[in-house]
């Protein structure tokens, strides 16, 4: 294990307060010929030690596009971690993994010619299900879960019209009920990771155009919509317009103290901004620059952790080159200096086509907050030339 020592620039009322963190970086197993791309962490609240990370890996060498999802284990926090199972599925993407109940995780993923599936695994016997298949059409899926059930959301091609897609489940039974509901008249859209937010769902969609009220405008403009989701009927509201300065790329809603956040990077990936939503007001607040590059920037995670919301986020340095950083915000939206996390990446011949559809390491990574006062991330990184997965303890003032 390689331990860091890096020094944060908190922002306080204009002035600069210095603080030091400590972060443990460590290289995570892998399966041999496989390259890491996005990831995703969890724990068990009830079962704080057990940490799961899912990993999207791919064959750089397969002549056609491989795509495994692989689960890593731990259960001392991560001081070790084992192979606890390599999935194959040709096609797959998405791989979100969640912690319902003390004695399961679920896991979700897109595979086999974008079918959405959904396996879970049993404290037990150590063991993932058989999968429960949502059918096929899917693409930009996500899950999140609470102590009442687990709700999945995807976009579904039906009848040339793309519609959002929402089912429901619980530890007895993974599919109680779902629905597909028609946005925008059937126009291109994608859905971002929702949150709980005041008994209900809020759930991001980003629009594949500027919307005039019946149709889209051309793919080069963006604008991004807030629905409102029972959790019980799961019937919507209205969408609310959040912004139009939003790309296509990961954006990440957060709720943080029962006030949203919204994180994106626009259309050229050469920004990255925040809105708010604050208590009681349906208007979201002017965006807030965070970070700017003549590169490219990627929003990888947004995680709250007490009063305040951490950023971690990837920036080319030059061609070819990458660095995961990290910055954490206030309610003001007064933030820190950025700070490293890990390794610059410098990504060689190796990750084969697989380096070319994600230099930076793959749209996102697991970033979470844990009932013992620390971070906790995985990300890939190419330190060496070709992307692995690392795991780090953060800690923050």
């Amino acid at each position: 294990m390689k331990s860091f020592l890096i020094l944060f620039f908190w922002v306080v009322n204009s002035s600069l307060v210095l603080c030091q963190q400590v972060n443990f970086v460590q290289e995570l197993p892998f399966p041999e010929g496989l390259i890491s791309s996005e990831s995703m962490l969890r724990y068990h609240e009830e079962n704080p030690k057990k940490l799961m990370a899912s990993i999207l890996a791919v064959d750089p060498k397969a002549k056609d596009l491989e795509y495994y999802t692989v689960v890593l284990g731990s259960n001392d926090l991560g001081s070790s971690w084992s192979l606890e199972n390599r999935i194959f599925s040709k096609e797959a993407a998405d791989p979100w993994i969640h912690a319902p109940n003390k004695n399961q995780f679920i896991l979700s993923d897109i595979s086999e010619g974008n079918a959405f599936h959904l396996k879970t695994w049993e404290e037990k016997n150590g063991s993932w299900s058989s999968p429960t298949s949502h059918g096929f059409g899917h693409d930009h899926a996500t899950i999140i879960s609470d102590k009442e059930g687990h709700y999945l959301f995807s976009t579904q091609k039906l009848d040339n019209k793309m519609v959002l897609y929402v089912a429901k489940g619980n530890s007895s039974d993974m599919l109680l009920k779902s629905k597909t509901i028609e946005l925008f008249n059937g126009c291109d859209l994608s859905v971002k990771k929702p949150v709980f937010f005041q008994e209900k769902i809020a759930i991001p969609v980003v629009l594949r155009g500027e919307w005039d009220g019946k149709s889209s405008k051309p793919f080069g403009q963006m604008s991004s919509w807030l629905i409102m989701m029972d959790k019980e009927t799961l019937e919507t509201t209205a969408p609310l317009f959040m912004t139009n300065k939003s790309g296509a790329k990961h954006h990440i809603l957060v709720n943080g103290n029962d006030e949203l956040y919204y994180f994106y990077t626009d259309v050229d990936r050469k920004k990255m901004e925040v809105i708010k939503l604050p208590a009681s007001t349906s208007k979201w607040t002017a965006p807030t620059t965070l970070a700017e590059s003549p590169h490219l920037i990627n929003l990888d995670a947004v995680q709250w952790h007490g009063n305040k919301g951490v950023v971690l986020y990837t920036v080319e340095e030059s061609p070819g080159n990458f660095q995961k950083y990290l910055l954490a915000i206030d309610p003001n939206l007064s933030w820190t200096a950025p700070v490293k996390l890990g390794p610059l990446s410098i990504p060689d011949e190796r990750n084969g086509w697989a380096g070319r559809a994600w230099p930076q390491g793959g749209d996102y990574c697991g970033l979470i907050s844990h009932l013992d006062g620390a971070l906790y991330a995985v990300w890939s990184a190419a330190p060496k030339g070709i992307f692995k997965p690392y795991f780090s303890k953060i800690t923050l003032p």
